[in-house]
């Protein structure tokens, strides 16, 4: 009977998919408004209601069937116990599927060529045009490749620095002097990109910045450093580092906080001194911590910090050095709007980073055992 339940939840669930994605699909290729609902909507229109039907029927039947009961009366005990804990989970589940999930069927402009009159749905169908377009411009090769670049390399200098200050922070003797530290390296994570860029603007600035203004008090020259492509990568990871490494100690310092005691106790008998406790009980006790970590960091190396690099970008660097996939998405859709172009590109993005994000976790689990999923 449960085989069955199940394999009417998945009918039902299909039946909403397949009417909704009939629906999009008559309505792009249409193309224009200008068309019958008895006709051409009136059969996807049904088939969603009754898959939606369908689904609140079987869900009832699973609390209520005799035969269900026994599988979902557990269930039913739990969300009248926790019913409380539930509403409140409710309002954030609301946001993310009214602000993440419901704006993905946008996701479709990638496929069409957009018309503001006509809409998402009654735009024209092009295919893989918008694809095209992008992958045949010359700025492509030079987008993907500094989006790659800044991706790995940020992640190859950044991301262990969060874990070496995690592992210098345990061994400080002082909780008190540990928590001043941690509160101290916490805080450049809630200023703004904008704020960030003000301040290196007020230190390197070629004519009003301080720095510059000391270099040439004693004869020197002054620093090149906001305006000079060879010295953007530099910035971005000495900014990154200063702003986030702290902030990244928190997730490695809560996993430190649970290594049990009494390996640290027997190691110091044994004779081991404080690198050697580091090195062989605190690193592989933290170890799904940093694996988890990784994974992530590698599933978003296609999108680059967007907030960063834009308030970073100077004249200089915005179209050679600074031009990254996130950047150029944003001067094709928000500046010139071409929304249909920006969504492609946007998509060919995800795709990438979701390859990466399971070949890392494949990587991960064959060469140590963890992965994330």
């Amino acid at each position: 009977m449960r085989k069955a339940w199940k394999s009417v939840a998945a009918l039902s669930i299909l039946m909403i998919i397949s009417g909704a994605a009939w629906y999009i699909t008559r309505a792009g290729v249409i193309g224009n408004k200008d068309w019958d609902f008895a006709a051409y909507g009136r059969g996807p229109a049904l088939l969603i209601t009754a898959g939606a039907a369908l689904l609140i029927a079987n869900v009832a039947a699973y609390f209520f069937l005799p035969s269900l009961r026994t599988y979902g009366r557990p269930l039913w005990l739990d969300l009248k116990r926790d019913r409380y804990m539930y509403l409140l989970i409710l309002p954030g589940i609301l946001v993310v599927f009214l602000f993440s999930y419901l704006p993905m069927y946008g996701v479709i402009l990638a496929f069409k060529e957009y018309k503001i009159k006509s809409g998402i749905v009654f735009s024209q169908w092009v295919g893989l045009q918008n694809f095209n377009r992008f992958f045949g411009r010359s700025v492509s090769r030079q987008v993907i490749g500094n989006t790659l670049f800044i991706g790995v390399t940020q992640l190859l200098v950044t991301f262990p620095v969060p874990i070496i200050l995690a592992l210098l922070l345990n061994e400080l003797r002082s909780h008190k002097y540990r928590r001043v530290i941690q509160s101290v390296i916490y805080l450049p994570h809630f200023i703004s990109w904008v704020i960030v860029y003000t301040l290196l603007f007020s230190l390197f600035s070629m004519t009003s910045g301080m720095v510059s203004k000391m270099l040439v008090s004693m004869g020197l020259q002054p620093l090149n450093v906001l305006t000079n492509p060879n010295g953007f990568y530099g910035l971005l990871y000495m900014s990154s580092i200063w702003k986030e490494a702290g902030w990244g100690t928190i997730i490695f310092m809560a996993a430190i906080t649970g290594v049990d005691q009494q390996m640290y106790e027997a190691s110091y008998l044994d004779g081991a001194n404080r690198f050697q406790q580091c090195v062989h009980i605190t690193l592989p006790a933290i170890a799904f911590s940093i694996t988890t970590m990784l994974i992530l960091n590698v599933g978003s190396v296609m999108g680059a910090n967007f907030d960063q690099i834009m308030n970073l970008r100077t004249d200089a660097t915005k179209t050679t050095v600074a031009q990254v996939i996130d950047t150029y998405i944003y001067d094709m859709g928000v500046e010139k709007g071409q929304y249909d172009l920006s969504t492609a590109i946007g998509l060919f993005q995800q795709v990438i980073n979701c390859i990466l994000l399971f070949a890392s976790n494949m990587v991960v689990q064959r060469t140590s055992g963890e992965g994330f999923f």
